[in-house]
C-alpha cells in the first residue's frame, strides 16, 4: 500500500502552498494526500464551549472545501483529511509515524487556529523520524520543479538521505545533482605561502571522489537516475541558499541523535532564504 503524503494544514497561505505542492507531486507519482489539521482540545469533564463547537465546525468546513478544490484542480488525485485534537507538532508527528513523508509550509501566519506557525514547522522537522518537506508559499514558478539537488556532508550514516534523494529523482524521471560545500582552511589565508590553484584543485578533486565513493553503491539501485557531482567553494549556508534558488527540491540531512534536536544553521538558511522546497531527512 502506498502511504499518503501528510500535509500539515491550518488554512494559512503557507499551508495552502504545501497542500498544492503535495497535490502536484501526488498526481505525478500516484501517491494519495491527506490534509491534517490539529487544534487544541477542550478540557475533559467540562462543558463544551459554544466557541469550541463553532471552531470545530469551521475547521471541518475548511478541510472539506480545500479537498474539493484540490480534486478539481488535480484530476484523479486521491485526497482526504483528518481533524485531530492536540498540540500541532505532536499530532503531525503521530500522523506520520508509519513512515509517511510530512509536507509543511515553512512559514506560518496564524492560519485557522494559529498553531501551524513557522516555528511549528521547524520544530516538527527537527523532531521527525521520517522525512519532512518544507514548502515556501512564494516559490518562483520559473524554478525547474523536477530537478533534485542533494546537499551532502561527507561522513558516515547518511545512507537514508542519499536514498531519499535518489528515489525522489527517480519519481521525477530526472537526474540527481550531489553538491558538497568546501571551505578552505583559515590557515590558507594566514600562511606564509598561500596555496596555489593546483593545490586547491587537488583538494576539490579529492572531495569529489569521496562524494562518488559515498553515493555510488546506493546509486546502483537506481540505474535510471543519472548522478552528477559538484564541489562548490564557500560556506555550507551560502552554497545551500544559492542551490535553493535554482532547483525544485533540495534534500538535506539532519542528525537524529543530537543532544539538542535542531536543524543545523545551513539548513535553517536554506529554508528561510531559498525559494525551493526543502526535504529534511533524519539519519544516524
Amino acid at each position: 500500500m502506498t502511504l499518503p503524503l501528510i500535509v500539515g494544514f491550518d488554512g494559512s497561505k503557507p499551508s495552502l502552498a504545501a497542500a498544492e505542492w503535495a497535490a502536484t507531486e501526488a498526481t505525478l507519482t500516484g501517491q494519495p494526500v491527506r490534509l491534517v489539521l490539529a487544534h487544541w482540545p477542550h478540557r475533559e469533564g467540562t462543558p463544551v464551549p459554544d466557541a469550541y463547537v463553532r471552531l470545530q465546525s469551521e475547521a471541518l468546513e475548511l478541510l472539506t472545501r480545500t479537498v474539493e478544490e484540490l480534486r478539481t484542480r488535480h484530476l484523479g488525485l486521491q485526497v482526504d483529511y483528518e481533524l485531530l485534537t492536540g498540540e500541532a507538532p505532536t499530532q503531525l508527528l503521530h500522523a506520520a509515524e508509519r513512515g509517511n513523508t510530512l509536507v509543511l509550509g515553512s512559514r506560518g501566519t496564524g492560519g485557522f487556529t494559529g498553531l501551524l506557525l513557522g516555528s511549528t514547522a521547524l520544530e516538527t522537522a527537527a523532531r521527525a523520524e521520517n522525512p519532512v518537506i518544507l514548502v515556501r508559499d512564494h516559490a518562483d514558478p520559473r524554478l525547474p520543479r523536477h530537478e533534485v539537488v542533494l546537499g551532502l556532508e561527507l561522513g558516515e550514516g547518511r545512507a537514508p538521505v542519499i536514498e531519499f534523494a535518489l528515489a525522489e529523482a527517480e519519481r521525477r524521471s530526472t537526474a540527481l545533482r550531489v553538491v558538497h560545500a568546501w571551505l578552505p582552511s583559515i590557515w590558507w589565508a594566514v600562511g606564509t605561502i598561500p596555496p596555489g590553484a593546483a593545490e586547491r584543485s587537488a583538494l576539490q578533486e579529492d572531495a569529489e571522489e569521496k562524494l562518488r565513493e559515498t553515493v555510488r553503491p546506493l546509486a546502483e539501485k537506481y540505474p535510471r537516475v543519472a548522478v552528477h557531482y559538484e564541489v562548490r567553494t564557500g560556506s555550507a549556508a551560502h552554497v545551500l541558499v544559492d542551490e535553493a534558488d535554482h532547483t525544485g527540491l533540495l534534500v538535506l540531512g539532519r542528525r537524529r541523535h543530537r543532544a539538542v534536536s535542531a536543524l543545523g544553521p545551513a539548513a535553517h538558511a536554506a529554508i528561510h532564504y531559498g525559494h525551493s522546497a526543502v526535504a529534511v531527512v533524519p539519519h544516524a
